[in-house]
């Protein structure tokens, strides 16, 4: 098969544009749409899409981002209910206590607790939550956003309920032994980062006596929680991890003999997080309950495949990923965010009229959020219905060879620091990674472990999410002092992820 040199150039277009669009300001939600109307447009006109095709192409992207949505919908409620109910300043509280010294402080508050919030909710709220905290207690704002986005980028990718791991791997449209290969060797790489967030945190601050083992001992821990985790439910990555760094820091971080906060108040605003945490580890990891929930059926209507220019075909094949009401993160999440209310309730955290303010402060962020992912996704699946991704593939592949390893985790900071989300960045390069791994016989798995966690990476530079919390912090309009901050810790992760990448290429094929 094979595509012109003009062929390659238009199939980039939307992508261009997209980003032309996205560094003028323009709002990412309309700039997903524009970007999908042109790439449907391409499809049709330059690539031989029929008019049916292209539809086909809308509904597997709808598909694709209405099953992302019934993860992150949720997650933003879960974490409303957290926020209006007064749990998360509890745990705030509780973390105040927990670190006497400067270092520690920063270990828990830019580093842990914001990674274990994002494991319900992502974009910028951890951010916006933590940072605060840092600035209460002394440290100056600019540095305090800067320190909370190095230290929580490693726990993107299984955040918000796994959505930016899922978002690649419906985007992708990978098989389940090559999901199952992307998930772990994802967490691996994070693993890692995870420790070095944790060590570049430490540098923004005054280091006291047995930080470092402090600092190693609890990137271990949330590492190997991760991975553990990660290979039985990718949903549960962060969460778990992040619950993991938590009990970390309360046996390590106090001084010998200090204090620790009382457990009673801590332990039921974190309850609706073990809630989820353990019914969804008895429902996708007990074998006899695993067995019993697989019987429902699962729902993925087969589309018809298309035909487009220059010999490229699509298969007649069910939509992806298929829907299995017991076996998606969805329902976990709904149980968590009833324990929160019922409890919240009975421990008189909930006042009259805070249903009413978190639900219409929801639905605000489900508007925001539900249409530029569908957008997206919509934008993907075009650049994959039409060929256009294969061509990209294609052009990459003659042009760079296996040197095009060394872009993998650059492309996907740079999709995360134009559209604020390391989700959208997987929307938008995935299938490209894996169009191109497979066009240089590597398994798929490997170059988008490098999409996923240099869309990590992309958070620390993203001015998006520098901007949600520096208005949370007192640092509005000082985003690009925040980003001239971290340039060198990215730098550091992105170089730290291309020697990861490097093994598994030239060492582990």
């Amino acid at each position: 098969m094979g595509w012109p040199i003009w062929a390659m150039v238009v199939a980039a277009a939307p992508i261009g544009l997209l980003a032309v669009l996205v560094l003028r300001s323009q709002p990412v939600t309309r700039t997903a749409w524009i970007s999908a109307a042109v790439a449907l447009a391409l499809g049709i006109t330059v690539f031989g899409l029929d008019p049916a095709a292209a539809g086909v192409a809308v509904l597997r992207g709808v598909w694709t981002g209405a099953w992302i949505l019934l993860i992150v919908l949720p997650a933003l409620l879960l974490f409303e209910v957290l926020d209006r109910s007064g749990a998360l300043d509890h745990l705030a509280d509780g973390a105040a206590v927990l670190a006497p010294t400067e270092g520690r402080r920063l270990l828990l508050l830019a580093w842990v607790l914001p990674s274990f919030l994002q494991g319900a909710a992502g974009f910028g709220a951890p951010i916006a939550m933590t940072a605060p905290m840092l600035v209460r207690r002394g440290m100056a704002p600019v540095a305090a956003v800067a320190a909370c986005l190095v230290g929580y980028q490693w726990s993107v990718t299984f955040g918000s309920m796994g959505s930016s791991y899922f978002m690649a791997e419906a985007t992708a449209r990978l098989t389940d032994a090559d999901a199952s290969a992307f998930a772990l060797r994802s967490a691996v790489i994070l693993a890692g980062t995870a420790v070095i967030s944790g060590f570049l945190v430490l540098t923004r601050g005054r280091r006291s006596p047995g930080d470092g083992w402090r600092t190693a001992a609890i990137g271990v821990i949330m590492g190997a929680v991760l991975v553990a985790v990660v290979v039985v439910q990718p949903a549960l990555g962060s969460t778990a991890a992040g619950l993991a760094g938590l009990l970390a820091c309360w046996w390590l971080l106090p001084s010998r003999g200090g204090k620790r906060p009382a457990g009673s108040d801590l332990f039921v605003a974190a309850l609706p997080y073990l809630v989820l945490t353990g019914a969804a580890a008895v429902g996708f990891a007990v074998p006899p309950i695993r067995a019993v929930f697989e019987r429902l059926p699962e729902i993925a209507p087969v589309l018809p495949g298309s035909d487009a220019a220059f010999g490229f075909e699509t298969p007649d094949a069910p939509v992806t990923p298929g829907f299995r009401p017991l076996l998606h993160p969805l329902p976990y999440v709904l149980l968590a965010v009833l324990v929160a209310v019922l409890t919240y309730k009975r421990r008189g955290w909930w006042p009259v009229g805070t249903g009413r303010a978190a639900t219409r402060s929801w639905l605000g962020r489900c508007r925001r959020v539900g249409a530029s992912i569908l957008g997206l996704t919509t934008l993907a699946a075009a650049l994959t219905e039409a060929g256009m991704v294969a061509a990209l593939a294609r052009g990459l592949v003659e042009g760079l060879g296996l040197g095009f390893v060394a872009l993998s985790a650059p492309l996907g900071a740079l999709g995360t620091v134009l559209t604020g989300s390391t989700t959208a960045s997987n929307a938008l390069f995935s299938s490209l990674q894996a169009e191109v791994a497979v066009a240089l016989s590597i398994a798929p798995a490997v170059l988008l472990s490098g999409q996923t966690a240099g869309g990590n990476i992309g958070n620390t530079l993203a001015p998006g999410v520098a901007t949600v919390g520096s208005a949370a912090a007192g640092a509005g309009g000082r985003e690009g002092e925040v980003l001239r901050r971290n340039l060198g810790a990215s730098l550091i992760l992105l170089v730290a992820v291309l020697l990861a990448l490097a093994v598994q290429v030239w060492v582990m094929r």
